[in-house]
């Protein structure tokens, strides 16, 4: 179920020409002032837009007493409209806000961390940079940005010290200047024993997971892999378990669209495969995975999916609901 907050925009800072920083805090609803939960690296928030949408931001500061957090938000000039409706937001105007949740987390107490972030997706990637300096963790890091006045979190991390601290390192790549990143390059001097989380562009993220095939790897998506959104759809059946209904997902309806005109309500939030919100335990059938968020694992344990966007191989699934 849905637990979203009222909050009210606190700061709005230009971070770069493109990108801006929101503190978002959560207002007084009773007695004890309220806080948020789930803050830590990787973790994101839903945030309700006055066009009806829900986008998807993550956290990459907040603060001690956990009542205000901050997002950094790209402008798309050609994108959805999502970004430009959250740049018109201004201080003191109210917002809806659901989360934080964390689909990306952070693994504690490793020997060795590799974080590579690129564009926006330096976000989480700088949370993470954060608490391993503070706990002295051995962290190299690589923020690849198009160039150098687009690097917003420059400063930031410049203040962690990585480059002062023994078997850590700090690196900005900026294209205009250093070329295109040798991907292959840094793999092959990677540490043997170090783990790799990494967020930016599709094609990015697709070099990395090509690359890496001798380290752990995390990574989380903004947008869907291309070769899942460019599937065909085909007509199946959903069972519900409960009640014994069956309903028919046509070629251009989604299974959580399909429900909820039936009244079978599913939570929901970004309904792009990015978010986990709908995640749903399935019983019988064969699962057509294109969500960006369960690993390859998960997905082959066939055992649940994102109503929001996957499907069915077979020919009819049964749903736990």
């Amino acid at each position: 179920m849905s637990s979203k907050k009222n909050c009210r925009i606190n700061n709005v800072e230009a971070l770069s020409e493109n990108i801006t920083n929101f503190e978002i805090e959560i207002l007084d609803e009773g007695f004890d002032k309220p806080s948020f939960d789930c803050l830590e690296p990787g973790a994101h928030i839903d945030v309700y837009l006055d066009d009806g949408k829900i986008r998807q931001y993550s956290l990459w500061d907040w603060s001690e007493d956990k009542t205000k957090i901050s997002i950094a938000v790209k402008r798309e000039d050609q994108g959805e409209g999502g970004s430009l409706k959250m740049h018109e937001l201004k201080e003191g105007n109210l917002v809806g806000i659901d989360g934080p949740r964390n689909n990306f987390p952070l693994r504690p107490n490793q020997p060795h961390y590799t974080l590579i972030a690129g564009g926006i997706g330096v976000t989480p990637i700088f949370a993470m940079a954060r608490e391993l300096a503070a706990s002295k963790a051995n962290v190299d890091v690589h923020y690849l940005v198009q160039k150098e006045e687009l690097a917003a979190f420059a400063p930031h991390f410049n203040k962690l010290g990585f480059n002062e601290t023994p078997n850590s390192s700090y690196q900005l790549h900026c294209d205009d200047q250093h070329g295109r990143f040798d991907f292959d390059a840094l793999i092959k001097k990677i540490p043997s024993n170090s783990v790799i989380y990494t967020c930016g562009p599709e094609p990015m993220l697709n070099t990395v997971i090509d690359t890496v095939n001798t380290h752990e790897l995390h990574f989380e998506r903004f947008t869907l892999a291309s070769e899942e959104a460019d599937k065909e759809n085909h007509v199946f059946d959903v069972k519900i378990d409960s009640t014994g209904e069956v309903y028919t997902i046509g070629e251009d309806e989604t299974i959580l669209t399909v429900l909820a005109e039936n009244g079978v309500n599913v939570p929901s939030a970004c309904a792009a495969g990015l978010c986990g919100t709908c995640i749903t335990d399935v019983l019988e059938g064969e699962i057509d995975h294109r969500d960006g968020i369960l690993s390859d694992d998960e997905k082959a344990s066939n055992e649940y999916m994102c109503v929001c966007i996957s499907r069915a191989k077979s020919g009819q699934i049964t749903l736990d609901l």
